[in-house]
This record gives C-alpha cells, sequence and structure tokens, in this order.
C-alpha cells in the first residue's frame, strides 16, 4: 500500500478550507480515511497544526483536530537520529530535513507539500497534492 507522508501546509489547506488548495487535499485526506493510501504524520507536524488551528479557529477544534489525527494518521516518532539526520546532511530548513528524515525512515514512497522545493527527492517522491491526485488517477 501506498504511505504517504502529509507536511503540514497540506493539513492547513483542509482545516482551513484555503483555496485553490483545500479541494485536493481533502481528497488526500479521504484516501487515508478509506485505507486507500497510508498517511504518515510526524508529531511535529500535529503540534504545528495544532498552534496555528488554535489561533486561527479555536482550542477546541484544535484539540479535535489532535484527537481526528491520532485515528486517521499513522503518526510515528521523532528520533535521536532524525534530529542528527537532519543537522548533518542540511538540504535547505532544519524543520524539513525532520520531515525527510521521519519520511524516509518510515519508508515513506511519497512526501505530499506545497513547498516541493523545500525536500531533497532522494528517498522518496516530493508531489503537490495536485500531482499527487493525478498519478494516483492513473493507476486506478
Amino acid at each position: 500500500m501506498i504511505k504517504a507522508y502529509i507536511d503540514c501546509n497540506i493539513l492547513l489547506d483542509w482545516l482551513l478550507d484555503r483555496e485553490p488548495f483545500s479541494l485536493c487535499s481533502a481528497k488526500i485526506i479521504a484516501l487515508i480515511e478509506t485505507g486507500k493510501i497510508v498517511g504518515l504524520v510526524s508529531p511535529l507536524t500535529l503540534a504545528n497544526t495544532y498552534y496555528i488551528i488554535s489561533k486561527e479557529i479555536n482550542k477546541k477544534i484544535a484539540d479535535e483536530f489532535v484527537r481526528d489525527s491520532l485515528r486517521i494518521f499513522s503518526v510515528p516518532g521523532v528520533s535521536l537520529k532524525n534530529i542528527e539526520e537532519a543537522i548533518f546532511n542540511k538540504y535547505k530548513d532544519f524543520e524539513d530535513d525532520i520531515h525527510s528524515s521521519i519520511a524516509a525512515e518510515n519508508g515513506a514512497d511519497f512526501l505530499i507539500t506545497r513547498n516541493k522545493k523545500d525536500f531533497k527527492a532522494d528517498k522518496f517522491k516530493v508531489l503537490d497534492a495536485e500531482d499527487f491526485l493525478r498519478m494516483i488517477e492513473k493507476w486506478n
């Protein structure tokens, strides 16, 4: 089964209904919820998304988001190895490098983000939501 690591901006597009990106993000979340693909998010992603949702909407919705995320997504931990890889294998951004390390360590086939240029595509494919959905449609 396809494993897709979901970046924070994809979740925020979905949760905050940020047009024109929200429709594709919602379709990816639906694929995960229905078990057609495995969606991975890191604890960093959950924490960052929680913070933004609590400020943009409210803490009650942010709490619900985390509870739902724990049900919907696979949430691998952040290890010392991930931090060390991010430090020693710098690409562009420390946090994104941590995400890349977690995605690679957990066998992600894809990393879905709106910031494709921020991730090195050497261990998995880096796609935006629209390209990922287009690829999935070709496979089905």
